[in-house]
């Protein structure tokens, strides 16, 4: 019987190595292996050497070196293949990057030529350009999700869409733009007429009342886009702030820069220009006529809703247009008024250092909330006025414009000097020269006492009139001036309009009362039989908190004020103020010192203390008291208390934030913070000096030009 056959050994070799040859044909195979290696020019192995290899390792060699050379090629041929749409994707971002800059270029030298319709095509060419880039980009594959690398490219991507923000709020301001030079330079009318336009050089008093509504009316139309514009641009920053710029590539980079570089200053120009367009268009009496008191404040005689009431006009805009402007001294509103038997009590102080027994509009803006104050001026102006004629004021204003004399310092530096019944006035010698007029030169020039402040009218509408005159070029001028003033409360603003009220206040344009988040400090002078003396005082106000007390955080506000003025004269005399601080409701008074019964012409030529009042107002705790600097002396009023339980509150929670508000007027008072806050300080906004930093402690000093506050965190 045969032997069974057995099957392959497929684990072994595919030779089938089971299957035992004969021996005489293994023998000669071994024998002529060598001759077949010298056929390959290799040298032959010798037999029973170190060197001698099994007869299966040569082949395998072999065939490895075989696998390793077309694996190499097709290793290589991978990766041509998978980088090759990387790479070309790549190349066609770079080129669209290229050919956005020279479009935005272009828009850039057509703006400078006035060819808004012209930079708006450019800018969607930029659009395009750009949104081509971002796509490429896309193409790029398995790259995105790499280390390294897939976050740069997913940063560029991201830059490519914050290009395409920008340009896209950039788009809804060209609109805006060419809407609004349209108007301004004519168009045809629907009657087929050529409109006369509004050139660069054209002036606001050439307009006509036709043209200045049109043009109010495209300005509350443009609105809805000036939003989305400012929104846009803000979300581009945002997302800009996101991109590792310094990883971009090099061609989407340089495109990009030059609206990198552009948006802060974009954004802060949207965030400005919006409100005041906001506001604008209604105060300036479109759609509906405004008719407005205008109250002229005198900061040399400062009273909490800034200085006194001096001169009051009427003024109604419609569309504009400006139909009616009136002005006159306060008193020839306050005296008929009187002399008809006008009753109203006014506060304590005024009672107690004016011996006044009624109240009367020139008192009228007590409270250091404007929109307070502005009400309450409003109100007595309507009734006294309707007293004094005997029946209902006609057309009685519905809104409130004050002015205090750092705006008018500003507008001279603009307009130049103007010139008024001979007498030529500029920035510096503005406001002196009218306190001479209406209260001594009148009396040498033969004035009637109640037209002794008419000059002031009369300078107000040569300085409106210079202003008209003025080429639409320099309008931005303007409207810049008009921001800042609005900022450092030289203009202040109330309306009965609940929806105007609104715009105002988000703003911040209405100086009313800030809530208090946090710690407080709000330091409100009322001048009180001192004549013009404000204006000579240098007035320094510190601050100190000390968290260290067990019992709770212990502030004090110190005033230290000096009287400048050496004598006694028509204009300035010894300061007398009834002063307000107003802190976060709920602080307990500790000690103070400084407060008088009165000056000292009255008690004696000594000091003799006063008291202080302790009350709450406008959700705030406030200490009030008389003080009175003589002529070439220094004064401190101090007041020490314990902050309230929120406070405290804020500070576990690792952060501080002081609001410093400034009174209406008070432009020239600095501000010292000393703040022990007990933990070592992590980050400040505003920063200290940098030689100050790595403590507990937290010093600066500032100017009071405007609302400012502190955050601090541990």
């Amino acid at each position: 019987m045969k032997p069974e056959k057995q099957s392959p050994n497929f684990l072994t070799c595919p030779a089938f190595p089971d299957n035992k040859l004969p021996k005489e044909k293994t023998a000669a195979r071994v024998e002529a292996r060598p001759a077949v290696r010298e056929s390959y020019g290799l040298k032959p192995v010798q037999e029973n050497t170190p060197q001698h290899l099994p007869p299966t390792a040569g082949k395998a060699k072999a065939i490895f070196w075989r696998f390793a050379k077309w694996g190499a090629v097709l290793a290589f041929s991978a990766v041509i293949v998978a980088t090759a749409p990387a790479v070309y994707s790549m190349v066609q971002a770079g080129m669209a990057a290229e050919r956005a800059k020279e479009a935005l270029n272009q828009a850039k030298d057509k703006l400078q030529r006035m060819d808004v319709a012209g930079a708006l095509v450019e800018v969607d060419e930029a659009d395009l350009q750009l949104g081509i880039a971002h796509d490429s980009l896309r193409n790029v594959g398995f790259w995105r999700d790499m280390p390294g690398i897939g976050v740069q490219l997913r940063g560029m991507e991201d830059a490519a869409i914050v290009g395409q923000q920008t340009l896209d709020g950039a788009r809804d301001l060209l609109s805006i733009a060419q809407t609004l030079i349209e108007a301004m330079q004519g168009g045809v009318t629907a009657s087929g007429e050529l409109a006369i336009g509004i050139t660069p050089t054209r002036r606001f008093k050439d307009l006509s009342k036709e043209e200045k509504r049109d043009l109010l009316q495209k300005f509350s139309a443009a609105l809805p886009k000036l939003r989305i514009a400012r929104d846009k641009i803000g979300l581009a920053m945002d997302l800009w702030s996101r991109v590792p710029q310094e990883e971009l590539y090099a061609p989407l980079r340089t495109a990009l820069k030059p609206l990198a570089d552009n948006l802060p200053s974009l954004k802060q120009a949207l965030d400005e220009s919006v409100p005041l367009v906001e506001a604008i268009v209604p105060l300036a009496g479109y759609p509906e006529k405004a008719d407005y008191l205008f109250l002229l404040l005198n900061s040399d005689e400062m009273r909490p809703g800034g200085g006194f009431v001096g001169n009051i006009g009427r003024v109604s805009i419609d569309a504009g247009d400006i139909s009616e402007m009136k002005f006159t001294d306060v008193y020839n509103i306050d005296k008929p008024a009187e002399d008809k038997g006008w009753k109203e009590t006014p506060p304590q102080p005024i009672i107690d250092r004016l011996a006044m027994k009624n109240w009367f509009l020139r008192d009228a803006n007590w409270s250091p909330d404007f929109p307070t104050s502005a009400e309450k001026m409003l109100d007595f102006y309507i009734r006294e006025s309707s007293l004094a004629l005997g029946k209902p004021l006609p057309d009685a204003p519905n809104a409130v414009l004050a002015l205090e004399q750092g705006l008018f310092k500003s507008l001279l530096h603009l307009t130049g000097p103007i010139t008024v019944e001979g007498k030529t006035f500029n920035e510096n010698d503005f406001w002196d020269k009218i306190q001479y007029d209406v209260e001594i030169g009148y009396f040498k020039e033969g004035v009637p006492e109640a037209q002794r402040k008419d000059i002031v009218g009369k300078i107000g509408e040569v300085m409106l009139a210079k202003l008209q005159q003025m080429p639409s070029s320099r309008w931005p001028e303007i409207l810049d001036l008009l921001t800042k003033s609005l900022e450092r409360k030289q203009i202040m603003a109330y309306s009965r309009s609940p929806a105007v009220m609104s715009v105002l206040d988000q703003r911040g344009w209405t100086a009313r009362a800030k809530p208090t988040d946090g710690d407080f400090l709000w330091v409100i002078d009322a001048n009180l039989a001192a004549y013009k003396t404000d204006g000579v005082m240098d007035k320094d106000i510190s601050y100190q908190v000390d968290m260290a007390d067990p019992q709770g955080p212990v502030a004090t506000v110190t005033l230290t004020y000096t009287n400048t003025n050496k004598v006694i004269d028509w204009r300035y005399t010894r300061y007398r103020s009834y002063t307000r601080v107003y802190v976060p409701e709920g602080s307990s008074l500790i000690s103070s010192s400084g407060a008088l019964k009165d000056d000292r012409y009255r008690t004696g030529g000594v000091a003799v203390p006063g008291r202080v009042d302790v009350m709450k107002e406008l959700g705030k705790t406030v200490f009030g008291a008389f003080w009175s600097i003589e002529p070439g002396k220094t004064g401190t009023l101090m007041f020490k208390y314990r902050l309230p339980q929120t406070t405290v509150d804020k500070l576990a929670n690792g952060q501080y934030r002081l609001d410093w508000q400034k009174q209406p007027g008070a432009d020239k008072t600095q501000l010292t913070l000393d703040l022990k806050l007990g933990k070592n300080i992590k980050s400040a906004v505003p920063a200290e000096p940098q030689d100050k930093w790595g403590d507990d402690r937290y010093e600066y000093e500032t100017d009071t030009l405007v609302d400012r506050a502190f955050e601090i965190k541990f």
